[in-house]
């Protein structure tokens, strides 16, 4: 009995033994076969690396752009602020002319408005936010003079029955005079000056009025300590009040975002890079990929913002603009590197398509 007993207990064991070694030759297949399956020529992990691309749905929100109204440049006479702003700023750009050339230009020149306005309108840009942030009168009115002749030139172009561009402005006395009412006194001088009938509907609308963009770290908290201790805003309340800062905040219309691309629903902020040249610490382009990120985090929004802001179409200075522009900048970039990535993700962020990730630039 004893020896029978031993027989078939061995005899089970090589049984479970013969499972085990079949089982382990099989796992053993698989895996070799999954390992020839993710050869770099045919592995679909390797796609997710070099090939992935992502979908992107179609999306109907506006598009603004951040446009600086403030150049000054009479020939090379001079060198101040308000005769050459591209030489006193030391403005390492020169951008693309209407007659093809490179070279510096004036915001009162009629010919280079209507060929921004082009190039603008091309590229399925609704409408322009007017860097005022350095207050509107500054410079004895020099900036007030070259955006009011910006908004006169809009007005003409949708007369004309071309498609149609809005303005507004950004303004942005307050991060000088640390108070709120910096906000109100800036707010008369807007309604005034740029939402008078002879400029038509030209001026963008949110919320059913009129767009303001309120520029400085903290501006939100000092209006509202304004408003706290009674201060009146009349004017401002005829426009719907929004803020820029350099906090990378969300839901803020810019300026410098920084820490990267943050979602929200009204508004998302894209821009190539950023160095303002004075002691904050500067975002690279690296040759587009700032870019391409602040792009994919707009197509990989769950929910697609109502507005998409660009900063900045020409403003040189802090090293935003997109725009065709020669420089030195940055290595062997083409010059309209960043003005054609922005047409083609405006068409791309219009009208669906791919997103493709493994772009080297």
């Amino acid at each position: 009995m004893m020896n029978l007993f031993k027989r078939r207990k061995i005899y089970v064991v090589l049984t479970v033994l013969s499972v085990l070694l079949l089982f382990g030759l099989l796992t053993t297949a698989c895996s070799s076969e999954k390992v020839d399956d993710t050869d770099p020529s045919s592995s679909s992990n390797n796609n997710e690396v070099n090939d992935m691309k992502i979908k992107v749905e179609p999306a109907q929100s506006d598009v603004g752009i951040w446009y600086s109204v403030w150049y000054t440049y009479n020939g090379d006479h001079g060198n101040n602020i308000q005769t050459n702003i591209w030489k006193n700023w030391d403005i390492q750009y020169k951008p693309l002319l209407p007659d093809g050339t490179y070279g510096y230009y004036d915001s009162l020149d009629e010919e280079l408005i209507n060929y921004h306005l082009e190039q603008i309108s091309e590229a399925g840009i609704d409408f322009l936010i007017f860097d005022q942030t350095n207050n509107i009168d500054a410079e004895g009115g020099m900036i007030n003079k070259r955006a009011l002749k910006v908004a006169q030139c809009i007005k003409a172009w949708n007369d004309s029955g071309k498609r149609p561009i809005k303005y507004c402005s950004a303004i942005g006395k307050i991060q000088w005079e640390k108070d709120g009412k910096a906000i109100e006194d800036e707010a008369v001088l807007l309604y005034n000056r740029y939402l008078r009938e002879d400029f038509g509907d030209a001026y963008y609308m949110l919320d059913g009025k009129p767009l303001l963009i309120v520029y400085g770290d903290g501006a939100s908290d000092m209006w509202n300590k304004y408003l706290k201790d009674g201060g009146k805003s009349k004017y401002t309340d005829k426009f719907t009040l929004r803020w820029a800062d350099n906090q990378s905040t969300p839901g803020y219309y810019g300026w410098a975002y920084d820490k990267g691309t943050k979602q929200n629903k009204e508004v998302m902020v894209v821009m190539p890079g950023w160095d303002n040249r004075k002691g904050h610490t500067p975002v690279p382009r690296d040759h587009g990929n700032w870019y391409r990120e602040s792009w994919k985090e707009v197509f990989t929004a769950k929910v697609k913002p109502k507005i998409l802001v660009i900063n900045s179409f020409n403003e040189y200075a802090e090293n935003t603009g997109v725009f065709t522009a020669l420089t030195d900048l940055y290595g062997d970039d083409a010059p309209d590197m960043y003005w054609n990535m922005t047409k083609e993700y405006i068409k791309l962020y219009r009208e669906g398509g791919y997103f493709e990730l493994n772009v080297q630039k």
